[in-house]
């Protein structure tokens, strides 16, 4: 029942969370010796520490890894439709062009963190993990991730002002972010990042 159940919710080369794992009719103990059994027969293959995975066969390599991109943004970022984290720090920054430092480390802020800041491990990845401000939706990700760059840029930018101001705002054009959004929020905004947003002229750029 449990593999049927396992197919049909995750599918092969998905990250499957023991934490998360629910299956009617079964407890949880039952639920962690089923895992266990399915793990030793070979259907399932384990990741990291309580994480696991159906591994798709190939004619090629006989079974294929699963992807440690795949398991973080599944565990901190999200999952099935639900959004509950954002990349931030040098990494967003990197891949806006606003630094070409590459991050040993990778910063997420994520609903599934408590602490103002820890690190952890997944896989061969290190990452800082904390929390939101307020809680991250599928409706607010896009904002709180661009205020928490907006408010962090001067420490990860090697770019003068207006350079870094002309790159952020190509970028919130870009998010297409409205001034609704705006308003709802801005009780999240620092005073810093209320007087960038008035002086770099953004404000304008909230549709």
């Amino acid at each position: 029942m449990i593999k049927d159940f396992l197919l049909e919710e995750y599918g092969e080369n998905e990250p499957i969370f023991l934490n998360d794992l629910s299956v009617e009719g079964m407890s949880e103990n039952a639920v962690r010796q089923s895992v266990k059994r399915l793990n030793n027969s070979g259907f399932l293959k384990r990741y990291d520490k309580g994480i696991y995975y159906i591994p798709k066969q190939s004619s090629v390599l006989n079974q294929s890894y699963l992807n440690p991109n795949v398991v973080i943004m599944r565990k901190y970022i999200e999952n099935q439709g639900e959004v509950f984290g954002f990349i931030t720090g040098i990494s967003l920054a990197n891949q806006l062009g606003i630094t070409s430092q590459v991050p040993a480390v990778l910063d997420i802020v994520t609903n599934k963190e408590a602490t103002n800041g820890r690190n952890v491990q997944v896989g061969t990845q290190k990452l800082r993990i904390r929390k939101p401000i307020i809680s991250v939706t599928k409706n607010n990700v896009a904002f709180l991730q661009f205020i928490d760059l907006l408010n962090n840029v001067e420490k990860y930018t090697e770019l003068d002002d207006f350079q870094t101001r002309s790159i952020l705002i190509a970028y919130l054009r870009h998010l297409k972010l409205s001034k609704n959004q705006l308003y709802e929020l801005a009780f999240t905004l620092t005073g810093a990042v209320s007087k960038k947003l008035i002086e770099w002229r953004m404000i304008d750029e909230f549709t």
